[in-house]
């Protein structure tokens, strides 16, 4: 029987854990979102239809997806448990994932 050293197969367990995190060196970069269409949300008019589940957009992260036709923005969430706590809060389907928000106001 040969003797294994355990503390070797940990360092090399964890140098390779950290090789595969290392995005630069393996010529992959994480995906950000654009800060251009990236915003957060201040606060929602009363003529909102979500007004009363405002809580859950004010101070929240949302990407703009397009403009609507007839004014205001279609939005999704950049974090999936804000959408998520929404979504369970409206008792509206699980893959809901784009909102129209009127009369939003955005952090600049």
């Amino acid at each position: 029987m040969s003797k294994t050293d355990y503390a070797e197969l940990s360092r090399r367990s964890i140098r390779k854990d950290f090789a595969k995190a290392n995005f630069v060196r393996n010529g992959r970069a994480p995906k950000v979102p654009h800060t251009r269409n990236t915003r957060r949300v201040v606060e929602l008019a009363t003529w909102c239809e979500y007004y009363r589940f405002r809580r859950f957009f004010e101070n929240k992260l949302v990407r703009i997806l397009r403009p609507a036709s007839a004014g205001g923005y279609w939005v999704s969430f950049i974090n999936d448990r804000d959408r998520d706590a929404l979504n369970k809060a409206g008792q509206w389907n699980e893959k809901k994932c784009e909102y129209l928000l009127y009369g939003v106001r955005f952090d600049e």
